[in-house]
């Protein structure tokens, strides 16, 4: 019988099969669908999810893609670059050649999908999932962050972590614009209200330094909302800064690590100024704050990396949720359950009442002390922080890991277990998930968008354009109307080109002798030094 050509790729296709059938390692299935239900390319996402959960396990990151054929993940290097590494086949690959693609310092073990409700578990869980189900626009990483804050202003004056830390802490949520961000914060006001912490969350808008003081004074644990925080931002490191965010940056400053004794806040010449002049005992202020990625990254700058202000917050990007949204059903009960109000109400209740000298605030402990796995862990945060290993810069931004993990992890421990709470080893691999997360994200803003000139930010402007495009390539003419670009003269342009030119960081593949009309810019691959 005369074969066809088609008959004789059919059978080479065959036998291409069957032999990789019986090279074909046996993996483990999923256990809620059948073999017989899964795709080819089932077997390649279990190796690839193995493969970079490995990696995570070491050296940390943040999954950005998955899908049959690869995993990709980023992380942080030493020098402050965020770099992706691409899964497929079990093996991984650098998506750009670096000199310094594999990070030097270890990352300590964390929870790979930390924002997972039932990875927080307890209270956490049961609050974030309420929130997520009564939203028009679903965010369940807003819905999470919001519970913590709420655990965080009803127990701040209640207790402290191992360390004699607070437990209060600083969180934004970056937010597409309509990203559904107003609901989170009235529903935990309303939770807060319902199990009698009148003051534990306000939404009221804060003017300046002493408007919070007063704050504290009515509550000294509360939760305020601060939305459009990159604004703050952007009005403190302006050319002529605004004094009132300025001085809303200054007791963010002050106040964060006070919780463990007095603060005397503003002191002014005359009595008559502030009325009541007495100390604040164990202020633990949790700020809630929102704004997107684009307002966040305007408002960085050197000065609230070097001074501390920035490492005190955690940094949190919400997803957009799949599909798109159902409209609002009409007269939606949005209230809180009775069952969440009496399980908060009741956690309130049983909390330990025991007293630390000076702030009546009880110690929660590491199961185990000093040698157990939930300090031996934290250690190991510590000693990541504290590696010398980072680049100035990068120190600086790790600068609050440890102090921000242990904070978290007290507040899932009293969320797990509010009648005897102590952190064990789960406790601080999520909250170093987090914490670890949230450097990434700013290490990222950091590398990509902070500048110290208008030429810097031009050519910032420039890199990102070229990493948006197709093949990372654009033509002149293209590259002009890109945002950040579009504003610039052509002096600054050819400017901004020539150095970049210059420096490798990108190649016109159109040869030509000087940046103009016919050239095409392609972005190079990273390279470190």
């Amino acid at each position: 019988m005369r074969f066809t050509r088609r008959m004789r790729w059919a059978a080479a296709a065959q036998h291409s099969r069957q032999i990789s059938l019986k090279k074909s390692p046996a993996l483990p299935w999923p256990r809620s669908r059948s073999r017989s239900r899964m795709t080819t390319a089932q077997p390649k996402t279990e190796i690839n999810r193995e493969a970079a959960l490995a990696w995570h396990q070491r050296f940390g990151g943040r999954f950005v893609e998955e899908n049959g054929e690869y995993s990709v993940l980023e992380y942080v290097t030493t020098l402050g670059n965020v770099l992706s590494v691409r899964f497929k086949d079990g093996k991984s690959i650098a998506i750009k050649a670096a000199n310094d693609n594999l990070p030097s310092v270890p990352a300590p073990t964390m929870h790979p999908e930390p924002f997972r409700p039932d990875a927080a578990g307890g209270l956490l869980c049961d609050m974030s999932k309420w929130i997520t189900s009564t939203a028009i626009i679903a965010s369940p990483e807003l819905s999470l962050v919001s519970s913590i804050a709420l655990i965080a202003g009803l127990f701040g004056k209640k207790c402290l972590g191992p360390t004699s830390a607070g437990i209060n802490v600083y969180l934004t949520t970056l937010l597409a614009t309509a990203g559904g961000k107003g609901h989170p914060p009235k529903a935990i006001r309303g939770l807060a209200d319902a199990v009698g912490g009148i003051g534990a969350v306000t939404n009221g808008d804060p003017t300046s330094y002493a408007a919070i003081e007063r704050m504290l004074r009515k509550n000294t644990s509360t939760v305020i909302v601060m939305d459009e925080f990159g604004i703050t931002l952007q009005d403190v490191n302006a050319k002529h800064r605004n004094s009132v965010a300025a001085s809303i940056r200054k007791f963010l400053l002050a106040v964060y690590d006070q919780a463990n004794s007095s603060f005397d806040g503003r002191i002014y010449a005359s009595s008559d100024t502030k009325k009541d002049d007495g100390p604040i005992q164990g202020p633990a202020l949790t700020v809630l704050g929102m704004t997107t990625g684009d307002t966040l990254y305007q408002g960085l700058s050197e000065a609230s990396i070097s001074d501390g202000f920035l490492n005190r917050f955690l940094f949190i990007t919400a997803t957009a949720p799949a599909g798109p949204p159902s409209p609002p059903r009409l007269h939606r009960d949005a209230k809180p359950p009775t069952a969440l109000i009496e399980a908060l109400r009741c956690a309130v209740t049983v909390f330990p009442k025991a007293g630390f000298a000076g702030t009546g605030k009880v110690t929660i402990p590491f199961d185990g002390g000093e040698e157990g796995d939930a300090y031996k862990r934290w250690a190991e945060v510590f000693m990541w922080q504290h590696h010398a290993a980072w680049s100035e810069v990068q120190r600086n931004i790790n600068g609050r890991a440890a102090e921000n993990t242990i904070r978290l992890a007290t507040i899932r421990a009293i969320s797990r277990e509010p009648a005897a709470p102590s952190l064990n080893v789960d406790d601080v691999g999520w909250a170093w998930a987090i914490v670890h997360q949230s450097i990434l994200l700013i290490t990222e803003g950091v590398s990509r968008h902070m500048s110290a000139s208008p030429a810097e930010a031009l050519r910032k402007a420039i890199i990102e354009a070229l990493r948006a495009a197709p093949g990372e390539t654009l033509a002149f003419a293209h590259l002009m109307q890109r945002k950040g670009v579009s504003g610039a003269d052509m002096r600054e342009l050819e400017g901004a080109l020539h150095w970049l030119l210059e420096s490798g960081e990108i190649t016109d593949i159109a040869s030509r002798a000087k940046p103009g009309r016919g050239s095409k810019f392609r972005l190079n691959p990273v390279v470190t030094t």
